[in-house]
């Protein structure tokens, strides 16, 4: 293991819990302690991050939340933004600012 490779896993674990915090914010969840202030600390200190955004297909209903350079399970960025590759439709997204 390098150094390469433990930066990346911080960078994966600081979206992680920015990703979590934001589908607490957007569904009105109850937030631990100073959690919301915690993730918008992560994300002033990581600027390269951007928001987070709920993609959802509306054909299907898959939906997850990504950072504007990030594909994941069906969804693919694109210039446009997020496609459902198996739907081939694109995909609605939601900015949560925290």
């Amino acid at each position: 293991m390098n150094i390469r490779d433990v930066n990346l896993r911080d960078e994966q674990k600081s979206r992680q819990a920015v990703r979590t915090t934001a589908v607490k914010v957007l569904r009105s969840d109850d937030l631990i302690g100073d959690e919301k202030a915690v993730a918008a600390g992560l994300l002033r200190a990581n600027p390269g991050f951007g928001n987070p955004h709920v993609v959802r297909c509306n054909w299907c209903r898959e939906t997850r939340t990504l950072f504007r350079d990030e594909n994941d399970g069906p969804f693919k960025l694109t210039a446009h933004g997020w496609r459902c590759t198996p739907c081939d439709v694109s995909a609605s997204s939601q900015e949560i600012k925290l």
